[in-house]
């Protein structure tokens, strides 16, 4: 009776553990899933900044343009900003140093923080896109 006991309980930590595991992995697949996206999305920032520092070299007829560039490129230029930052400080081994509680608040404490980046990442390169667009019709 107490070996079955002790299998029952054995059997029972050993599933806890492998559905704490599971859900560790998928948080932090999830994560890396937008990280992935967002690392597309670096060609498009770097090139609309460089149409937009060509565009603002040319001589100045209209300042309001001019200062309406400047925000783009400063908004681009900040969610450059924004990736970086979170790349490094995002520690994927943090697994090897917390219990699960802990990896899983740093891991949704991260995904809240990548979300917040693809926002800014998004809101950046489509307005830049679009802004660009309109200057070359």
């Amino acid at each position: 009776m107490k070996k079955r006991s002790l299998v029952l309980i054995a059997s029972l930590i050993f599933a806890a553990c492998s559905d704490n595991k599971k859900q560790e992995k998928e948080l932090l697949s999830n994560i890396l899933k937008v990280h992935d996206k967002l690392m597309g999305k670096d060609e498009a920032i770097m090139k609309n900044k460089m149409a937009l520092d060509s565009l603002l070299k040319l001589p100045a007829k209209d300042t309001a343009e001019k200062t309406n560039m400047k925000a783009i490129e400063l908004k681009l230029t900040a969610a450059e900003e924004a990736m970086e930052i979170w790349m490094q400080k995002f520690d994927p081994d943090v697994i090897n140093k917390k219990q699960h509680d802990e990896i899983i608040s740093y891991y949704n404490e991260q995904k809240k923080s990548i979300m917040s980046v693809d926002s800014l990442m998004n809101t950046a390169v489509d307005e830049s896109t679009k802004y660009l667009s309109s200057r070359t019709k």
